[in-house]
């Protein structure tokens, strides 16, 4: 109930979104300071000046533009949705903003900035939204803990389904396992909770849930698996890999 790494896909467009976002704060700056019409606006004593001038509110989302593009680069669901639901606040913000101007102070370079801003955060939370599944994340990724470690051990299997049936295991870690079944066995398709046992582990049982079931190929998630008996197999598997 596993990907190696390399079986899983790279999430190109999310990477190139990053990097979009954590340049965006300075081409958005960059393009207010050209539309004031203030010359020689890239000279830095006129440049720290201007810089004081941009509004709190502004320094508020083009921060946290930088931030969901951070958080971008870093593969993990936890860190993925913390970019949408920072972009979301973002996207608020734009549009709040955008409709509530003042418009005798109105720029209008600076709001279409904000506009195509709001568009590009509209258009990007879809392809992350695309991108956040399997091929592209690991599904056995937890919010807020780390990854079990995988184990590519072969060891006897028997699933209590039907009459029992005895798999190989292709991979293991204290989170779950897949099997490779030596047959299709019907029973599996209409089944969600499976016990299964360990045989060279002096009969260790543990209560699963099925993941998925293609063919051959049995994925289990451990279900009601305490830290005694995590640990348990933890070391049994680090015996085995060594």
């Amino acid at each position: 109930m596993s990907q190696d790494k390399s079986e899983l896909k790279q999430p190109v467009g999310v990477y190139i979104l990053a990097v979009l976002f954590m340049l965006a704060p300075i081409g958005n700056i960059i393009l207010s300071f050209i539309a004031s019409g203030v010359e020689g606006w890239y000279q830095p004593n006129i440049f720290l000046e201007l810089l004081g001038t941009v509004p709190a509110a502004d320094w508020i989302w083009l921060i946290a533009i930088f931030i969901a593009g951070f958080s971008l680069l870093m593969r993990h669901k936890s860190s993925w949705m913390t970019s949408v639901v920072v972009l979301l606040l973002v996207l608020g913000m734009n549009t709040y903003r955008a409709f509530t101007v003042d418009e005798s102070a109105l720029n209008p370079e600076f709001v279409r900035v904000q506009i195509l801003v709001s568009i590009l955060v509209t258009f990007s939370v879809l392809v992350i939204a695309f991108y956040t599944r399997y091929p592209y994340l690991d599904r056995r990724q937890q919010w807020i803990f780390p990854t079990a470690h995988r184990y590519n051990v072969a060891t006897p299997v028997l699933v209590h389904i039907a009459e029992g049936v005895t798999g190989i295991t292709e991979s293991v870690s204290s989170a779950g396992v897949r099997i490779r079944m030596p047959k299709v066995v019907d029973e599996l398709k209409h089944a969600e909770d499976l016990l299964i046992t360990f045989s060279d582990m002096d009969s260790f049982k543990i209560v699963t849930e099925i993941v998925e079931f293609n063919g051959t190929v049995l994925r289990l998630k451990f279900k009601k698996f305490g830290w005694g008996a995590r640990g348990r197999l933890e070391a049994w598997l680090k015996s085995k890999s060594t």
